[in-house]
């Protein structure tokens, strides 16, 4: 699906032209690309089709490139976002994407942005005051969408904060394996966002060395702000990471636990009933035993062996084995 801005008027249409540049300051929005969708945003920016086709390739890496050569010139800010979907509402037994691309385009005039996922953006900032009164409402933008990529990352954490705390509330009440699974598929996506929060990163500070970006100290202030939020993102993510690692090993001790428990319960009620066992195992014998004439052998030779009993019991519970 394709969403075009008019950064000047603020409208938002979907169709355009395609092979016709638009001549005002415009976004772009493709989200969930299709090669039909890509082809025309090639015609019509003259975006090479090796850069656009970066985005249907989940694999890709964040990173920043420079193409001041090109006709026209433009520079490319490949990024990685979380999916959208709740942590809770997936299915933990099919492997899904932590993590989409998304690639990032900015011309003179023209901001693009295609991402495979959709990605909810903030409004549209209007340029305030004189801190800002250099930048041009392409490079404002940009730092709108890039801004809602951190708080996207936010979102993610505050997710993972919430499930894990699910989990480590009934970590120590059920030896399902529903429960480990969920605490593995909380330590892969930490793992992936990770890895996506950290090359972001890179990303962003490769985007303050570019010319467009590095002879503009106003938008130099807000990118920096944006890495430092970003940074504690990945701060705070590496800390439940640790948690995970540690709910994982208090998960495995609570297996370990409740299975001896389990065996020592076991074990004494395997002793308890041995005393009844032999007795019974006695008079089964084909053999001449006391008592076997008696009218009421099956009572006593029962009350002896409840009698025996009792002391095993008490001296199993005083060393809490029952």
């Amino acid at each position: 699906m394709i969403e075009i801005k008019n950064l000047e008027s603020g409208l938002t249409y979907t169709d355009f032209v395609p092979g016709i540049t638009p001549k005002i300051p415009t976004w772009l929005i493709c989200s969930k690309p299709n090669k039909d969708e890509l082809l025309m945003i090639q015609q019509t920016f003259g975006i090479p089709w090796e850069d656009l086709e970066d985005a249907l390739d989940e694999d890709e890496r964040p990173r920043l490139e420079l193409e001041p050569e090109h006709d026209p010139p433009f520079i490319k800010l490949v990024l990685r976002v979380p999916a959208l979907e709740d942590i809770a509402e997936k299915d933990i037994s099919v492997s899904q994407p932590t993590t989409h691309p998304a690639v990032v385009f900015l011309t003179e005039q023209h901001l693009i942005t295609v991402q495979s996922a959709k990605l909810k953006t903030k409004r549209i900032r209007k340029p305030k005051g004189s801190r800002r009164k250099r930048a041009t409402p392409t490079h404002l933008v940009l730092l709108d969408y890039l801004e809602s990529v951190v708080k996207s990352f936010e979102l993610k954490v505050d997710i993972i904060d919430r499930e894990l705390e699910k989990v480590q509330r009934v970590i120590f009440q059920s030896i399902r394996s529903s429960s480990i699974e969920k605490v593995f598929h909380l330590s892969r996506d930490t793992t992936y966002l990770d890895a996506a929060l950290r090359g972001n990163l890179r990303a962003f500070y490769s985007l303050k060395k570019a010319p467009q970006f590095a002879e503009r100290s106003e938008l130099l202030d807000d990118l920096e702000d944006l890495a430092i939020d970003l940074q504690q993102q990945a701060d705070l993510l590496r800390i439940y990471r640790d948690l995970i690692e540690s709910s994982l090993d208090a998960f495995a001790s609570v297996i370990s636990n409740n299975q001896n428990d389990l065996l020592k319960v076991l074990a004494s009620i395997s002793l308890i009933l041995m005393v009844p066992t032999l007795i019974a195992s006695l008079y089964g014998m084909n053999l001449g035993l006391p008592l076997e004439d008696h009218p009421f052998a099956f009572w006593i030779i029962l009350i002896f062996s409840i009698i025996l009993i009792i002391p095993i019991w008490i001296y199993l519970r005083k060393i809490d084995l029952l």
